[in-house]
């Protein structure tokens, strides 16, 4: 059975305070394969508001971001100055851009996941479910409007109980987003076994342990059999144990190159090219 197709948006300011109030901070790759488990994620944004020029952290948790399948929404902050009192104020908000996006592209996905707090996205949720589509909403209650948790018809998850499946700390970091960068790049030949983030037309994207781009492209699958749709034959739930080919460090974000390295597998993506034929 085929899975639904899922849009996430996200609201890192709200979320940023939401960590916060938690204590915990986010592994955005176990986010992302809490999601990819359960639905076809066909999109994944990250609204976030930019100081200009942004910080280092900031680079660097944009790449964290990229590493892990999520495309940024970002502009600069802007400073007011209240010409009464001198008072500096920043201001930031990609409320409209959101909300912008959502209505465009929703004929992409039948679920819509909304990660904020705000009440100001009621209306967006309004028009989400009168358009047909599911609408999931991740925050976390005591610090989120209660319009959001507190209707029979809305589908509320308290990031508060989530830990295991989104914590850092459930999968060994110290506790900081910049703990990705710091993992070491693996040597050609090293193995691992990769879970699946997405399906492209030329290849298939990997969670893996250095936390950086990672691609299994077609061409070493293994599969002698003609594969027309890769997607058709690729199940998010997949394991795929692969040997390091080629690392590549020419771009911000690094990218690594698999081969598949379980005959297994190759047989079972076989059978699966033929069962459609």
């Amino acid at each position: 059975m085929s899975m639904q197709k899922a849009a996430l948006f996200i609201d890192g300011a709200n979320l940023f305070y939401t960590q916060r109030h938690l204590g915990w901070q986010i592994d955005f790759s176990r986010l992302m394969l809490y999601f990819t488990n359960r639905y076809t994620v066909v999109s994944a944004r990250y609204y976030v508001p930019s100081p200009d020029p942004p910080s280092e952290d900031q680079v660097a948790f944009n790449r964290v971001l990229i590493t892990h399948g999520f495309e940024i929404i970002s502009k600069p902050v802007k400073k007011i100055v209240n010409r009464d009192t001198g008072e500096i104020i920043m201001k930031g908000n990609l409320d409209i851009e959101l909300a912008v996006d959502a209505m465009l592209t929703e004929h992409q996905f039948e679920v819509f996941v909304l990660f904020s707090g705000d009440s100001d996205f009621l209306p967006l949720i309004m028009a989400m479910q009168m358009k047909g589509k599911t609408v999931s909403v991740f925050s976390t209650r005591g610090i989120s409007a209660r319009e959001l948790y507190s209707g029979s018809d809305m589908d509320f998850h308290d990031i508060s109980l989530m830990a295991v499946e989104m914590s850092q700390s459930q999968s060994g970091g110290s506790g900081t987003d910049l703990d990705y960068l710091n993992a070491r790049l693996p040597e050609p030949g090293e193995r691992f076994t990769g879970s699946v983030l997405s399906v492209k037309a030329y290849g298939i994207f990997l969670v893996n342990p250095y936390h950086v781009k990672c691609l299994l492209p077609l061409s070493f699958l293994g599969v002698t059999e003609r594969i027309a749709d890769l997607a058709s034959i690729v199940r998010m739930g997949d394991l795929f144990d692969v040997a390091v080919f080629a690392v590549d460090t020419s771009h911000d974000v690094p990218q690594i190159t698999v081969k598949l390295s379980d005959r297994h597998m190759s047989e079972e993506l076989e059978r699966r090219v033929r069962a459609l034929s």
